[in-house]
């Protein structure tokens, strides 16, 4: 390939910051390039909506970006690490911004959108969701939460109980399975932008997520290609929606 970091990671550049790339739970955030001393090997990035801290645990962290080769869409990638956090960087319209400098590793890597972006929900973009489990139904921001979605599985976080007593959500094991509805809603929209009925199987299990609560990583089964589209466009829209709010375009 013969575009260079130089070229593919410069201002203005929506990019991801994947953290854990290559383990079983990667978690991303949409971000954009605010400039880059490639020299230093170097680039400021906007602090993005989950914040990074000082005290943000990760094995391993990525900058990405997706990149046009051959008429076709790939994401290429560099390792990297926080090296100063900006309270107040000062863009080129005076205005002040959080920010975070990093040092970044070569080589350029290809990877894996499908397994690296993960959406966080926002307060424009959600998921609503209901869960069937063992004939019981189960419902979104009351029995369970939803930390994230891809175009592959869901990221759930369930308390471990609901009123005292057990959460039934709270016995899944690896290799369960559940249907699932989702409503993809988008911004100041009453109707849902999509609805998706499939199933899901536990892939992963964090049960030490907190004290209350477990995280459960979910792989979609039967999404059918109409519906995994539409999935890709709402993550797509959500990802335009905030590289937008952080470059204050309007």
């Amino acid at each position: 390939m013969s575009h260079t970091i130089e070229e593919i990671f410069a201002p203005s550049t929506g990019v991801e910051i994947v953290f854990n790339l290559n383990s079983l739970n990667p978690f991303a955030s949409s971000s954009i390039i605010y400039d880059a001393d490639h020299k230093k090997k170097s680039i400021i990035v906007a602090q993005p909506t989950h914040r990074i801290t000082p005290s943000t645990s990760f094995e391993e962290m990525h900058l990405t970006t997706l990149l046009r080769v051959d008429f076709d869409k790939k994401r290429f990638g560099i390792k990297c690490r926080p090296l100063i956090f900006h309270k107040d960087y000062c863009l080129f319209d005076n205005s002040r911004v959080a920010a975070i400098t990093v040092e970044y590793t070569p080589p350029l890597l290809e990877t894996n959108i499908r397994s690296a972006y993960r959406m966080p929900m926002s307060k424009d973009f959600t998921v609503k969701a209901k869960l069937i489990f063992n004939n019981n139904s189960y419902y979104s921001t009351k029995d369970f939460f939803i930390r994230d979605i891809s175009i592959s599985g869901l990221g759930i976080v369930v308390p471990v109980k609901l009123n005292k007593t057990i959460n039934p959500l709270s016995t899944l094991k690896r290799h369960s399975q559940a249907v699932v509805g989702m409503l993809l809603m988008t911004p100041n929209s009453k109707q849902p932008f999509a609805t998706i009925p499939l199933k899901i199987e536990v892939a992963r299990l964090n049960q030490n997520q907190s004290e209350n609560h477990i995280f459960i990583g979910a792989k979609f089964i039967g999404l059918t290609p109409d519906k995994e589209g539409q999935l890709n466009k709402f993550i797509h829209m959500a990802q335009l929606d905030e590289l937008r709010r952080l470059s204050r375009i309007d």
